[in-house]
């Protein structure tokens, strides 16, 4: 009996000593779901979203990434845009012969390349403004026409949060119409523009009984649109100069509106960094006092554990060396 109650004394005292070890090798006092199970379920919950953060993390530098290039981009289609709209004022005046205007002309077709180069920009390899046809060119070389889809891609930024990185180019190079509208010239003509499908806008110009066509055209983006006015410049079309003033004012504004748009993303971007950041730290610290190790506590330990084993060592040898007999006496 003494024996035995010694072995078991000696195997808890060896036991709560290599616990205590293992911590202090570890520094972390859970190193097995026996030694805390609620604890170790706390903690793999903490590093779970921990890791998610750093997933969020890498989703936010990916859009950042992509949203700064589609910002830069639509600033300087933004800037072509604004010269083209000085361009066709001018291209209108008075002032201006058929020789002025191929002149004009000709530097609006030069703007009109820079725009096609701009829409089918790259990024990393992919198509920025095709939507989910990253692979697929935004604008045909011939046509102008759109060749994408509406697709949005979207990253996770946070538990079920998530933002574009992408505008498609049908939203940035188009505007749409709900509504007809009309104006009249000084001549007394009128200039019709009327919704078509998708971002298609018919353009009629009427004589001044408002009902007889002179001559119509059809657009769909401002690819198009500076195509046309091309060669209207070319071809000395003062009304036709004087439709397209309008639709370059409506492409303007709704370009400058997803300029807008691209840059409050950036903005939620920026908090949403912050709000990670701070998330991780909390996580982080939370981890820390579940299952790292007291250094000063475990010391201790050890220092308490291996005196407890060396009296235990000591006591045994006398109780141990006694026989029944001197029980007995």
């Amino acid at each position: 009996m003494i024996y035995d109650q010694f072995i078991r004394s000696l195997q808890r005292n060896l036991r709560s000593l290599s616990d205590s070890n293992e911590m202090l090798a570890t520094g972390k006092k859970i190193n097995k779901p026996s030694d805390d199970v609620v604890g170790i379920t706390r903690a793999l919950d903490y590093k779970l979203n921990i890791n998610l953060n750093a997933q969020h993390m890498k989703n936010i530098d990916e859009a950042v990434s992509h949203l700064s290039f589609t910002e830069m981009t639509i600033s300087s289609v933004a800037d072509t845009l604004n010269r083209i709209k000085e361009l066709t004022l001018a291209g209108v005046t008075g002032a201006q012969d058929a020789l002025g205007r191929r002149a004009i002309g000709s530097e609006v077709g030069q703007l009109r390349d820079h725009l096609l180069k701009l829409a089918n920009s790259k990024f990393r390899d992919r198509y920025m403004f095709s939507g989910y046809r990253t692979d697929v060119q935004s604008f045909d070389s011939s046509t102008y026409n759109y060749q994408g889809d509406e697709g949005y891609i979207n990253v996770l930024i946070d538990k079920g949060a998530a933002v574009p990185i992408n505008i498609p180019g049908s939203h940035v190079f188009s505007y749409t119409m709900t509504t007809a509208e009309q104006i009249i010239l000084n001549d007394g003509r009128y200039i019709h523009y009327i919704p078509g499908t998708g971002t298609t806008i018919n353009v009629e110009i009427r004589d001044t009984d408002n009902t007889t066509v002179l001559d119509s055209f059809s657009f769909s983006n401002i690819i198009q649109m500076s195509d046309i006015l091309t060669n209207a410049l070319n071809s000395n079309d003062v009304i036709r100069i004087h439709a397209m003033i309008r639709p370059f004012e409506r492409a303007f504004s709704n370009l400058i509106d997803h300029q807008a748009y691209a840059g409050a993303i950036l903005n939620r971007l920026d908090n949403q960094i912050a709000n990670n950041e701070d998330s991780t730290l909390n996580l982080r610290t939370v981890l820390s006092e579940t299952e790292d190790v007291d250094l000063a506590k475990v010391i201790s330990d050890i220092s308490r554990g291996e005196t407890a084993i060396q009296a235990l060592r000591q006591s045994s040898v006398k109780q141990l060396s006694q026989s029944l007999f001197d029980f007995l006496r």
